[in-house]
């Protein structure tokens, strides 16, 4: 019996989900803002290409001649052995290096062109120290990062001329030039994949960021909606026609189709922007996006199934439930559009909540958190696929956390269809969840209408 009397009240849903879609899209503030949605995501491509373009390591130096006065004994540096060491190094292999007789390079100078430099080192018998001199056109069209370069690869050079007279071995010489790093950690971490944590904390971000933003526009389009009709007492009229339980859901569907063509959109046309400036630009693979860094994805530790895929959808999709029957709730309790901001603030701040919780937990490492992040309701879709992909939790614990979501859901839902007409026939100041606990006793007492 209770089941046909919620089935009845959803009676013109579609009519609703239609009515509202088509609101969506009517509406000129929402295809601007999608409109800007969509040239970012286009224009992003080419932008982050550029900076990475301008920020890359060159193929060639930009210096063309290196006019080098030769080093005295018993440290003989020539331009003739740089040259050599040029031949062997792609870098270098389009500079010219050449041997400046009793010619140092000083302030003095200048170099015949602005793409060459006048190079020395010098040894100074007070300090008893070598400086190597590195002076440049004054036209010259070289950057700091080209000259640092430069005089790098000559003090390198320099050094392994001084191990050399000692008569060491090349073995010996590649020993001693070899670089080295440091590195300290405990013998746990030691044990573990020193990729685990930075694919696990990029792949939680991007989702969760993705969570958030389907939450956050999903909440906006919805409280701006139900608080405009409510105000405008459109919402009466639509009353007369379908039952109030129906308004709500009919308004949430319509919230979801809008915030998918809008993530559809964005990828669209980031696609599109990626395929047409590959072909006029260095553009980074789509599979190479995340390579390499501070952070960095690791493929092999991806447990990518069907059973993921199933996960992130029906977890999006319990988010966006969640979510959007709290603020139909919250937007309903509001009388006039002054209170749009307020009723979108408290939704707004759970969802954020929720993104917080999952980049900290994820930071932690700590299996026990990913164990009650994983089932705790609201922070589990958040985290519970992402915990399953990277095999923190068992396919049970996943199934575990869709329950006690769902039940959550349920449990609003339930909620909404006992106050949802008390809250759309309400005027005055907003009501607070007090008040809709009181009018969810009151319509229990009576039944549901």
């Amino acid at each position: 019996m209770l089941m046909k009397q919620y089935k009845g009240q959803l009676t013109g849903t579609g009519m609703v989900y239609r009515f509202t879609l088509t609101q969506f899209l009517k509406n000129k503030a929402n295809m601007i803002s999608l409109i800007i949605i969509i040239l970012f995501s286009i224009a992003s491509v080419p932008v982050t290409s550029l900076i990475g373009n301008s920020g890359s390591t060159a193929l060639y130096s930009d210096v063309a001649n290196v006019y080098f006065s030769d080093c005295a004994e018993p440290y003989a540096l020539t331009g003739a052995d740089l040259q050599n060491a040029a031949d062997e190094n792609e870098f270098w292999s389009k500079t010219t290096f050449h041997s400046v007789d009793g010619a140092p390079a000083d302030s003095a100078q200048s170099a015949p062109g602005p793409n060459d430099v006048y190079a020395s080192i010098l040894f100074d018998a007070e300090t008893g120290t070598y400086q190597l001199s590195v002076t440049a056109a004054e036209n010259t069209e070289l950057s700091d990062n080209d000259i640092a370069s430069l005089s790098t690869f000559l003090t390198e050079q320099f050094d392994q001329m001084r191990y050399r007279t000692l008569h060491i071995s090349e073995e010996q010489l590649a020993f001693v030039m070899a670089s080295w790093e440091s590195d300290t950690e405990s013998y746990d971490s030691y044990l573990e994949d020193e990729n685990r944590w930075s694919t696990q904390y990029i792949v939680q971000l991007i989702y969760s960021i993705v969570v958030m933003m389907v939450s956050v526009l999903s909440v906006s389009y919805i409280v701006r909606t139900v608080i405009e009709e409510k105000a405008s007492k459109l919402i009466e009229l639509l009353m007369v026609s379908v039952k109030p339980l129906a308004l709500i859901v009919g308004k949430i569907l319509a919230a979801m189709t809008y915030v998918l063509m809008t993530m559809g959109g964005m990828i669209l046309g980031y696609l599109l922007s990626h395929a047409v400036c590959s072909r006029f630009m260095a553009v980074a693979p789509l599979s190479e996006m995340f390579a390499g860094g501070e952070f960095s994805i690791s493929g092999g530790l991806l447990n990518f199934s069907a059973l993921f895929i199933i996960a992130v959808v029906i977890s999006l999709l319990l988010a966006f439930l969640t979510f959007a029957i709290i603020a139909g709730l919250s937007a309903t309790g509001c009388s006039s559009t002054e209170d749009t901001e307020s009723a979108t603030m408290g939704v707004t701040l759970l969802i954020m909540a929720g993104y917080i919780i999952s980049i900290m937990a994820t930071s932690t490492g700590s299996e026990t958190m990913a164990l009650i992040t994983s089932i705790l309701p609201v922070i589990s879709v958040f985290c519970a696929p992402i915990h399953f992909m990277m095999g923190n939790i068992s396919a049970g614990i996943l199934i575990l956390s869709w329950i006690l979501q769902a039940a959550v859901v349920i449990l609003l839902a339930v909620f909404c269809a006992k106050v949802y007409t008390s809250l759309l026939m309400h005027r005055g100041n907003r009501v607070k969840l007090k008040d809709m606990l009181t009018m969810a006793k009151t319509s229990s007492a009576k039944g549901v209408q």
